[in-house]
């Protein structure tokens, strides 16, 4: 073997550890977050997995903000579409269906436009355990400073947080921790 060669295979190999060491990093830490018992001017719900606009709605109800931003949501959609039977029990006052986004970081330039116009002070930010880090990474990074940013990570049926090796788990942390650093290079 050639200098060359060994040198490339010495960093290939410490290459491949740290990314693997900082994979494991934030796999371990995913299930870490807790959910915020207080209060905030808004919930902001960040659609894509299963329960949270469930969860965002038992909030709003247990007076824990006055607003309720469900992001992300299909421009055909509407709160009878999205609550069936619920809606006419829901008061829709309340309720901001935000339509133009399709991504984590779309959410949160839509949210920002939101936030601004409403002079919304602080937010809880609700989504999956395995989505929290990537969405609270471009939250922060595209919010307004002054806005204070609560999280409120809820469980889903396709990830357990206690055990992310389990089932789905390793490919949807896969997925978000590449998506964080692309984001982290980008913001």
């Amino acid at each position: 073997m050639t200098i060359k060669k060994g040198i490339l295979s010495i960093c290939s190999t410490l290459l491949f550890a740290i990314i693997a060491f900082m994979y494991l990093d934030f796999a371990n830490k995913t299930g870490a977050y807790e959910q915020y018992a207080g209060g905030a001017d808004a919930i902001v719900v960040l659609t894509g997995g299963r329960g949270r606009i469930d969860q965002g709605l038992n909030l709003l109800a247990n007076g824990r903000a006055g607003r309720l931003i469900i992001a992300g949501v299909d421009k055909d959609a509407n709160l009878e579409s999205i609550f069936f039977k619920k809606a006419d029990k829901l008061d829709t006052k309340k309720i901001i269906l935000e339509k133009g986004s399709t991504s984590t970081y779309e959410n949160a330039l839509e949210v920002k436009k939101i936030v601004e116009a409403m002079n919304i002070k602080s937010i809880i930010l609700l989504t999956s355990y395995y989505h929290m880090k990537r969405a609270s990474y471009i939250f922060s990074r595209m919010l307004p400073s002054r806005v204070t940013i609560h999280l409120y990570p809820v469980s889903t049926q396709n990830f357990d947080e206690k055990a992310w090796w389990k089932g789905e788990g390793p490919v949807l942390l896969a997925g978000e921790f590449l998506k964080l650093y692309w984001y982290r290079l980008w913001i």
